[in-house]
């Protein structure tokens, strides 16, 4: 009689734990929530993104145009993509619509798309050692109000969270900021514009224009030396009234390279004003063991050469919000900066070469740096060292300057497909005029680390080691088994 109690209390226990188990399981099915190890939680929306959707007054619609006929490769790409939208659907509360929409299925669809301006994009890929190309779309519409933005192809993952939160910024804020360029003037043909990516990137998020002289009606200016424009003292004058609030972002050179490759002095009489900052900009050119390929030669004759006076880096402080989503910059023919000291600014380093770099100096002013790369001359130990190229000013009022002594470090002809300069000249720009709304928002997935500076035989001790060190194991462990069985 007992052992059938307790065979009953069993059951019983046994069904009320499946019985509870199922409804856990179904109360926990509407809730979902994981946990992201990844490196700088970079699959976590970030705290710009959150504070922007947070203060909507009105619901986002987006439309998520994507074809179910995708080629293999981009179908993750297109899971990170929903799985990004429904992190915006959640944190959005109600404010965020999300529709998913294959054009290709019916034609309503397709007018849908091309009314949106989403266009088709031509994807390639190798299957089953064939070449296929296929169309398809892979674009999303954002709608706000009477309002709209698209991102036409959405494949970068890694920056579509910084894309996707601008354009939702850009449509739902008040007054859109205006920003100035100095030392560059205004070309409207397309092929010939200096500053035609610039523009068309700083055009996404704000009202850009070209000003006479520097005023209280923009939110940040940009400075370019161009070796023509010097400033008179009033307009110095004026610049330095600007910045007890204003922002600056300054692209000027200690010294100046023609397109002959002769140095001669910069002629932009800035010099006293950074210096009054706490900045000292030196009249050098810094060169660098992390040369950049340049193509060098006359008519038909053409080479690529290492070129140290045009490197790359990494050395930058990536505490800096700037620097979220930057993973290297580059720098044709930059001078160097020195810090000086300062009661009434906070000065910051915020861009360093690596610590083989060195520099040159004119002897005298009418002597040149020699630029050609057959005649550069190779560095003693005693000169190899970091420099500063690049500098962060803030005062007690809010006003900011950061200056980039380099003026060509986002013209057109200089940008590199290998660098993040337009990137980190945006995330400057964003925080400077738009009070750093835009600040912090990471990359979703880093998929490229520059590989860190080494010497000739350090990269023979490793390439040996990748070569040798699996047979060499292979034949220990072949040893050992030989003189276990002899034993």
């Amino acid at each position: 009689m007992f052992k059938f109690i307790d065979q009953l209390k069993k059951s019983t226990i046994y069904l009320l734990l499946i019985f509870l188990f199922i409804i856990i399981n179904f109360l926990m099915s509407a809730v979902s929530f994981r946990l992201d190890f990844s490196q700088g939680q970079a699959y976590t929306l970030s705290s710009a993104t959150k504070k922007i959707l947070k203060k909507l007054d009105q619901p986002v619609q987006i439309k998520f145009f994507v074809s179910s006929d995708l080629p293999t490769r981009f179908l993750p790409l297109k899971t990170e993509t929903n799985e990004l939208l429904n992190e915006y659907k959640k944190e959005g509360r109600g404010k965020i619509s999300i529709s998913i929409i294959d054009p290709k299925k019916d034609n309503k669809a397709q007018e849908e798309a091309q009314q949106a301006g989403i266009p088709e994009v031509r994807f390639s890929q190798l299957e089953k050692d064939k070449y296929a190309v296929a169309n398809a779309y892979f674009g999303i519409a954002i709608n706000y109000k009477d309002k709209k933005e698209i991102l036409p192809q959405v494949t970068d993952v890694e920056n579509l969270e910084y894309n996707l939160t601008a354009a939702i910024y850009k449509l739902s804020r008040k007054e859109t900021p205006k920003i100035g360029i100095l030392g560059q003037s205004q070309v409207f043909d397309i092929n010939n514009d200096p500053l035609y990516t610039l523009k068309k990137v700083l055009s996404q998020q704000f009202e850009v224009d070209f000003p006479e002289k520097i005023d209280t009606n923009h939110q940040a200016f940009l400075i370019f030396d161009d070796n023509q424009k010097e400033y008179k003292q009033e307009e110095i004058d004026e610049i330095k009234k600007y910045l007890e609030k204003g922002k600056v972002i300054f692209f000027i050179d200690g010294v100046w390279v023609s397109e002959q490759l002769m140095t001669s002095e910069a002629k932009h009489n800035l010099f006293s004003l950074l210096k009054e900052l706490g900045v000292g900009l030196e009249k050098n050119l810094i060169l660098s063991s992390a040369a950049e390929l340049v193509n060098f030669g006359y008519g038909n004759t053409r080479y690529f050469v290492p070129y140290p006076f045009w490197f790359r880096t990494n050395n930058f402080n990536k505490k800096i919000s700037y620097f979220n989503n930057i993973n290297q910059i580059t720098y044709p023919w930059v001078s160097s900066l020195s810090l000086l000291k300062s009661e009434n600014f906070k000065i910051e380093a915020i861009i360093k070469t690596n610590d083989q770099s060195w520099q040159e100096k004119q002897s005298t002013e009418s002597a040149s740096i020699v630029l050609d790369p057959q005649g550069i001359r190779k560095p003693n130990n005693n000169e190899l060292k970091e420099f500063i190229v690049g500098a962060d000013i803030k005062n007690k009022n809010g006003g900011e300057a950061i200056v980039i002594p380099c003026s060509r470090f986002v013209l057109e002809r200089y940008l590199s497909q290998n660098s993040d300069n337009l990137e980190l000249v945006l995330n400057m720009v964003n925080d400077l005029a738009s009070e750093g709304a835009l600040t912090g928002i990471k990359a979703r997935a880093v998929n490229f680390y520059p590989l860190p500076e080494l010497t000739e035989n350090q990269k023979d001790i490793f390439k040996y080691l990748n070569t040798l060190l699996l047979p060499l194991l292979f034949a220990i462990y072949g040893i050992l088994r030989i003189n276990l069985r002899k034993d």
